[in-house]
């Protein structure tokens, strides 16, 4: 059976197989059923659709997120290097499902969520022996400060 419609779970999203790949389909009851040539044009097709749907995703993000920060900021925030994101959007590198649900959340509030994540790598409670330079200088050398 082909046609459109037909949906299916791939990694992180529900994907629509796409309408040319044929299912084999029994004409009584309608129940579909792979075989490893069907199982491996669907893998095929739903990969190309997948990374589609995640750049798609990634790059509403940014220019969501683009209103309120510089990419430079984000990719410090994200412990990205200096580029990256430019270099994802112009499809020399494929963003991963991490990255895109970062780039979404953020997204969602980003003066509020980039403010977190500021406070979030800059914040620190009461220095601790473990957080001093005496005791880095200690934990170079082999010796424990206790």
């Amino acid at each position: 059976m082909t046609g459109a419609g037909r949906k299916e779970r791939y990694r992180t999203l529900v994907l629509e197989i796409p309408a040319h790949i044929e299912i084999p389909t029994c004409d009584n009851c309608g129940a579909e059923w792979m075989d490893p040539a069907t199982a491996r044009a669907i893998d095929e097709s739903l990969k190309r659709v997948y990374h589609d749907a995640l750049r798609n995703r990634m790059l509403e993000a940014l220019k969501r997120i683009r209103a309120h920060a510089s990419m430079r900021k984000v990719e410090y925030l994200l412990g990205l290097s200096e580029g990256y994101l430019s270099k994802v959007s112009k499809e020399r590198s494929q963003p991963s499902a991490e990255l895109v649900s970062h780039l979404g959340l953020i997204s969602m509030s980003p003066i509020e969520r980039l403010n977190d994540l500021e406070k979030f790598w800059t914040y620190s409670s009461k220095r601790t022996p473990s957080t001093t330079r005496k005791s880095a200088r200690s934990a170079t050398s082999g010796i424990s400060a206790t």
